[in-house]
């Protein structure tokens, strides 16, 4: 006869493997006023096949008579992060929200490389005949709008804003360098190559991993400074949960092979650079760096982590309006 506190037992275990996430982010997460984020979706929506064989998803939002802004999301995200930046911004800009390739609506890449991304999203503008815009990045997303810029790529931009992105290999400008550059090529390399051969393996662990909480706790950590709120942190770690392991391992190594530190005094429109105070994936050092050497960069630090976009939305769009309108 089974005792009833193993019967309990099992059940408690059940009941955590399956609905963990929602007790560990309301234990790591704070109160707001911040609506909780939702997925947007526009009316005009869009899959464009690029030279390079990459298909990207593009929704344009807000009146086609405003300045055009490109919104690039960052590495394992995908443009639902954006959330209180559309709502804020498309009162003012007509938004080309982009899932980048292998993220949220865009199928499996041909290539993710950040050369080969930033001359797709040249095709993307171009198709669209959308010129003068300015592009917003986050992470990698601001990597591939430099690789744009350094490149010459047209139609040309106006401006361009940059956020907690890293000018070089992100393994380089990390918080956990040296450490993370020492175990690059023994560790890391052979590991996201594992992760592209076995894909299946690590889809199962993410999504168990964000069901259990787990995955809340590695990401609570690591991407935000604590002032989030639970419904943040959930909405963040499903995005994640649902991109493929192997599109963002792969993406890991082509970070590897990043570098514009020779180009970033040819990038001679205005930037603005964003780092965020308590970021433990880029340095603000590094964002320093950039605005210093871009040649009209204003720096502004944000007071809160690598995912503050969602953690103080109303920080971020204070200085978005500041730099854009002025």
């Amino acid at each position: 006869m089974v005792k009833p506190s193993w019967t309990l037992g099992c059940i408690a275990a059940g009941l955590f493997a399956a609905l963990g996430r929602y007790p560990v982010s309301w234990l790591l997460s704070k109160r707001s006023s911040y609506a909780a984020p939702k997925i947007l979706r526009s009316a005009d929506r869009y899959y464009i096949k690029c030279p390079s064989d990459n298909t990207m998803h593009v929704e344009l939002e807000g009146s086609e008579n405003t300045q055009p802004l490109v919104l690039l999301h960052g590495l394992n995200s995908s443009s639902r992060q954006w959330y209180y930046q559309r709502l804020f911004l498309r009162k003012h800009f007509r938004l080309v929200i982009i899932d980048l390739p292998g993220h949220g609506w865009s199928p499996q890449p041909a290539d993710l490389s950040i050369p080969v991304l930033a001359a797709d999203l040249a095709a993307v503008l171009t198709h669209f005949q959308i010129f003068n815009p300015i592009i917003y990045g986050h992470s990698m997303g601001a990597m591939v709008a430099m690789q744009y810029c350094a490149d010459a790529h047209t139609p040309l931009v106006k401006s361009v804003i940059l956020q907690h992105a890293s000018y070089t290999n992100p393994f380089q400008t990390t918080p956990f360098s040296p450490w993370t550059q020492l175990l690059q090529k023994p560790v890391l390399i052979p590991f996201f190559g594992f992760v592209k051969r076995h894909p299946l393996i690590f889809k199962i662990i993410g999504r168990l991993n964000y069901l259990n909480g787990l995955s809340i706790l590695f990401y609570r950590f690591l991407f935000f400074a604590g002032r989030q709120t639970a419904d943040q942190l959930r909405f963040m770690c499903r995005i994640a949960a649902l991109n493929p392991p192997e599109v963002t391992a792969d993406g890991l190594l082509r970070c590897m092979e990043f570098d514009v530190t020779a180009s970033l005094k040819t990038i001679t429109v205005p930037a603005l650079v964003m780092g965020a105070a308590y970021d433990r994936i880029i340095k603000p050092d590094a964002c320093k760096h950039i605005s210093r050497q871009v040649g009209h960069g204003h720096f502004t630090m944000i007071n809160g982590g690598h995912q503050s976009i969602m953690e103080v939305p109303d920080e971020v769009n204070k200085a978005l309006i500041e730099f854009l309108i002025g």
